[in-house]
Parts: structure tokens; C-alpha cells; sequence
């Protein structure tokens, strides 16, 4: 007894053996008449024979098999069978979009339209088989991202700003290639961005108000509990001097580690003073600014930063 008897139209070939391939290499028994049809065989009795040999009948679903009275008698008598045992003997897979009626279209399929090659095998590994793991994904986390480390070098001239961000972080959703960030500055000033990793870009978002809005785009789709590491740059203009002497950032996702590495290009600063603000003026728990020599370049690093407060240095 074979696992599957793959029923297909001529024009549909091409389909029925990659998915005939597809099971064979993950350890199933396959019927198929390209490969197990052969000349003088009877093909009425080994059509009979075959629906006969094999528990389920994969349908390699198109406009042309609805037309088929022969895909019809082989789909329609393992649906008899089905409905008789009350097991699922039919497991179509949609190739191209089309209009089911009648005894097919309560049946659910497997879509395979529009769907990369990884992702079609996926979807069909995962369709055929009959021991679904009963188990989520774990609690759906709020955030996508967590941070095992981000390491920020700023570089402060008197027409310019250079920020440098490192991230080496863990990701706590998949299925996406891209990370939104943000960086706040001044609408009539510029900001260019760059990426300094190899197979990242940067896609810049029409979002623009204070903030500039872009996505950190990987050339792979990212998966669950995957670590990745990416590094951007950004150099921000200061042509009408509205930036005057600070840097911050708000901890909006979890952070194990950050580290601030101020540069500054005016020799005469002695002092720099470092404060966690809260978002909110009604939250008590901000905290007094705390006064530092100055050291060229002064390094800040906070351990665990509180979601949703705002960390800054000024000098």
C-alpha cells in the first residue's frame, strides 16, 4: 500500500513529478502514471489499480483537471471512500486560481499560488501529513525584537552628525526581512543613511514628519529565535544650527546591553552629564542628571535600560 497516488492532467505534469519528487525524498510511497505507467500496461485497470494501492489521492487542482472526466472518476471515487470511512483520502493542491463547485469545493486545499519553491514545499510537507503536533508557537511576544547588545558611536562636528548603530539582537517573530526604525532629528535638516553590513539595505519609509522612517531590509526572510547583527550608519546635517548639545535615545524594545560612545569636536567641553528620563512628567522614578569628566571618547554604558524611558547625555 502506497501513501499517494498523485492524479494530474497531461498539462499539469510538470507539477505532479515535482510534487511526486517532493514526497518521495521526504520518505513517502508515490504512485504516479509518468513514472509507474508503462507501454502495454492496461490503463483503465492500472488507474484501478492504483486508486485501489494507496491511502490518499493527491489532486494537482487546475482549470484543466476540472475539465478531465478522467481526473473526475479517480477524485470522486476516493471522495466515496472518504465520505464512507470518514478519513481524509483527497488532498488537492491548488496550482492556479479556480472556481470549485459541487463535491470539491468544501474540501480544503493545499495553496501552493504565488508561493516561492521553499514555500510551496513547506505547505505541502505540512498538508500531507496526518499526525498534526497539537503545540502554538509559545505566547505571541509583544515586541519582534529583543537586543542582546546596541552600540551607538556618535561623532559630533559643527555642521554634522555621524551616528553609528550596532545591533546584535535575537528575533522573536519570523516570517518578515525587514525591522522599522527610526531616527528623530529636523524636517528642513538631512539625513543619509547607509548600511555596513553586507546583505542589508536600507528602504527608506514616506513617513516623515520629525521622524525619519525606514526599514532595515535582510536578503532573507528571518525566522524565529534566529540571532542576527546588523550595522547602519547615518550622517545627519546641522546647516542651521538647531542641534545644540545632547543625544538620546528611548529604550522602546528590550535591551540586555546598550553603550553610548560620545566624540566631540569642540576641545573646550570639560563635562558631560548623563540622565534616565521618563516619557511621562507624572512619573516620579526620572532621575537627577549625573556629572562626568569629560574624556575623549566619553563611553556610557547602561545594563538592562528600562523599557520606555528615554536615555540621554549633555554636555
Amino acid at each position: 500500500m502506497k501513501d499517494f497516488f498523485v492524479s494530474y492532467t497531461g498539462t499539469d505534469s510538470a507539477y505532479a513529478t515535482w510534487v511526486a519528487e517532493l514526497l518521495e525524498e521526504n520518505g513517502y510511497g508515490v504512485i504516479i502514471q509518468a513514472w509507474d505507467f508503462k507501454p502495454g500496461d492496461n490503463f483503465v485497470s492500472k488507474i484501478n489499480e492504483s486508486l485501489k494501492d494507496c491511502e490518499q489521492l493527491i489532486v494537482i487542482l487546475s482549470e484543466s483537471y476540472l475539465k478531465s472526466e478522467w481526473c473526475e472518476a479517480e477524485w470522486t471515487s476516493k471522495l466515496a471512500e472518504q465520505i464512507k470511512l470518514k478519513e481524509r483520502r483527497v488532498i488537492p493542491i491548488r496550482t492556479e486560481p479556480v472556481d470549485l463547485k459541487g463535491l470539491l469545493s468544501p474540501i480544503v486545499y493545499i495553496d501552493i499560488v504565488d508561493t516561492s519553491e521553499d514555500e510551496a514545499k513547506q505547505r505541502i510537507l505540512i498538508g500531507v501529513k496526518n499526525n498534526d503536533i497539537r503545540k502554538s508557537d509559545g505566547f505571541p511576544s509583544y515586541y519582534s525584537l529583543e537586543h542582546f547588545e546596541i552600540d551607538i558611536d556618535y561623532y559630533v562636528e559643527e555642521s554634522s552628525i555621524t551616528y553609528i548603530k550596532t545591533c546584535k539582537s535575537r528575533v522573536l517573530v519570523g516570517g518578515k526581512n525587514k525591522i522599522h526604525n527610526r531616527i528623530t532629528w529636523f524636517a528642513d535638516e538631512k539625513i543619509v543613511l547607509s548600511s555596513l553590513t553586507d546583505g542589508i539595505e536600507i528602504e527608506y519609509l514616506d513617513l516623515r514628519d520629525t521622524n525619519l522612517n525606514y526599514n532595515v531590509v535582510f536578503n532573507h526572510t528571518l525566522e524565529k529565535s534566529e540571532e542576527i547583527e546588523f550595522r547602519i550608519k547615518a550622517i545627519l546635517s546641522n546647516n542651521n544650527r538647531h542641534f545644540a548639545n545632547f543625544f538620546s535615545t528611548e529604550v522602546i524594545t528590550p535591551i540586555e546591553n546598550l553603550s553610548i560612545h560620545l566624540n566631540l569636536a569642540d576641545e573646550s567641553v570639560e563635562k558631560v552629564y548623563t540622565q534616565k528620563l521618563s516619557s511621562s512628567p507624572m512619573n516620579v522614578r526620572t532621575e537627577q542628571p549625573r556629572e562626568h569628566s569629560f574624556n575623549l571618547p566619553h563611553h556610557w554604558r547602561i545594563n538592562k535600560p528600562e523599557l520606555n524611558f528615554e536615555y540621554k547625555i549633555y554636555w
